[in-house]
Parts: C-alpha cells; structure tokens; sequence
C-alpha cells in the first residue's frame, strides 16, 4: 500500500498484513509484545525492555481511573500487563481477527488477575458505539496505521470521558517530509500517518483533546543490532520481492524506519492527550 491509499481499501490492507504476519512478529519476537523494546534506566533483559512501554501506559492511569481502550491491542500484551497490575476493565480492538483471537488465547491461559481484560474485532477510525466513558485510551506503534489521522483522534475524544487522558507511543516525522525513505517506511508498513507532532497536536485539538505532554523516547531504542544489520544487508534481496510479498515489504519499511531514527528524520514519542472538559468532542 502506497501513501495515497485511502479509506476502506488501506484498512483492509491493514488487516491482511496483521492477519498474515502476526505470527512471525512473535517467532522472532520476546513477551508477546509486536513492538520496539525500549532500554529505560534500569532495565536489564530483553523482556523487560519489551514491557517498559507498558509500564509508560501504567504510570500514566490516575488514582480512580478504571476503564481503559487500548487502541490497536495486538495479541493483548499491554491489555494483560495493566490488568495482571491494576483493578481496572481494560478493552483491547484490533482491525486484525487473528490478533484478537491470539489474545483472547492468551486471556483464557492466565490465572486470576485483579483486573479484567475483553477483545474485539474493530476498526480504531470508527469505534462500535457501546464503547464509551473510558477514563483512559492508549495506542503503543498502532496510530501510525490510522486513516485518516483525523478520525483517530476524533474516535478517541468521542469514547473518552471529560477529563480523560490519550496516550500515543508511536513514530513522529521531524526531518524532511519528503525523505523517499518516509515512502518506504509508509509502504512497507502500511503507515499512512507518519506525522510531526504540530500536524498531530492540531488534528487532537479539532476532535477537542488538547497536547498535555511530549516525551521523547528516541534515546531508549537499540538501533543497529544484530538483526537489524542482517536485514540491511539483505536489502537486495528484498526489494526484489516488494508488491509480491508483505513479508519483503515489511522488511523494507522496516530497515527505511531505523535509517530515519539513525539519521534524525523521526523521533519515537510518547504524547499524552486530555480530552477537553469545556466542550464536547467531535461528533462523526
């Protein structure tokens, strides 16, 4: 999927990649978590890098805060941390109904947790209607695939109560919006909205959640690992095979998206959103 792939046709895209790929994001992953490990001050294994995003969402829930969304769950990793830790009803959606079933798998596998956790088969853009009043929303590397940016920001003021908090960790454009390597990482991982952080923060403030905090997290990532310069190196190779497999495509955006980190055209933020009490969010 190209960047000008719009509407229904780029999240039925979406879909078929999770659907096909899950499964080998966690052969090579750790945790059951399909997305970057961050070395934070104290952490000391791959696992626990792979949980430090998590942990982030954790400490950003409010004392009394009990409804939680996690906007494009994966396999519910992040739904069962929070839940495994906190009293809360988490309620994870992924537009991918292989991830949901990974997660409802793992749910059922778990012993009793103070909290709870639900999945469901939904598109973040256009949220089911008896979601609502959560206290807070989250989305770990899942905003990027929204589209439009708009109706993210938009569904999630909507399911928001006044008052609550949206936490987006995920990849934001600061170099050249024209970079060709922004194409690559935008194709190969069907990632339409590669945003800076003004573009971002004016689309919230339209749907009537305001910019509250700005993190960088860039600091965190192990860039250049083992992996990541096995895959440089196949490069080749796997152009050869983009628009024939999603695997190749995958890994093209992939090896674009850490050339753009080592070079400085985008950074990996956690922002933090607060849905405004002084006015109703917007309506679809």
């Amino acid at each position: 999927m190209g960047p000008t792939s719009t509407g229904d046709d780029a999240r039925a895209q979406v879909r078929r990649y999770y659907d096909a790929n899950t499964w080998k994001f966690l052969l090579t992953g750790s945790g059951r978590a399909i997305h970057r490990e961050l070395w934070a001050p104290g952490v000391e294994s791959r696992g626990e890098a792979l949980q430090h995003a998590h942990a982030l969402v954790l400490g950003e829930l409010s004392t009394g805060d009990r409804r939680v969304l996690d906007l494009g769950c994966g396999v519910g990793t992040a739904a069962l941390y929070l839940a495994d830790r906190m009293p809360v009803e988490v309620v994870g959606v992924s537009i991918s109904p292989a991830q949901v079933r990974h997660a409802q798998r793992y749910a059922e596998a778990g012993g009793p947790r103070p909290g709870t956790v639900a999945f469901r088969v939904a598109d973040f853009t256009d949220l089911p209607d008896d979601l609502a009043e959560f206290d807070l929303a989250f989305a770990i590397e899942s905003f990027v695939h929204a589209d439009p940016a708009a109706a993210f920001f938009r569904e999630a003021a909507r399911v928001l109560r006044p008052g609550g908090a949206l936490i987006v960790i995920d990849d934001v454009r600061v170099g050249d919006p024209g970079d060709p390597r922004l194409e690559d990482f935008r194709a190969g991982w069907h990632a339409p909205s590669v945003l800076s952080v003004e573009v971002a923060t004016a689309l919230a403030a339209d749907a009537g959640l305001d910019l509250a905090g700005s993190r960088d997290l860039s600091s965190l990532q192990r860039l250049r690992r083992p992996r990541d310069r096995a895959i440089r190196a196949a490069q080749p190779l796997f152009r050869r095979g983009r628009g024939r497999s999603m695997w190749a495509d995958s890994m093209v955006g992939g090896d674009a998206l850490q050339r753009c980190h080592l070079d400085g055209v985008l950074e990996y933020r956690l922002l933090r959103f607060v849905r405004s009490a002084d006015r109703p969010p917007a309506t679809r």
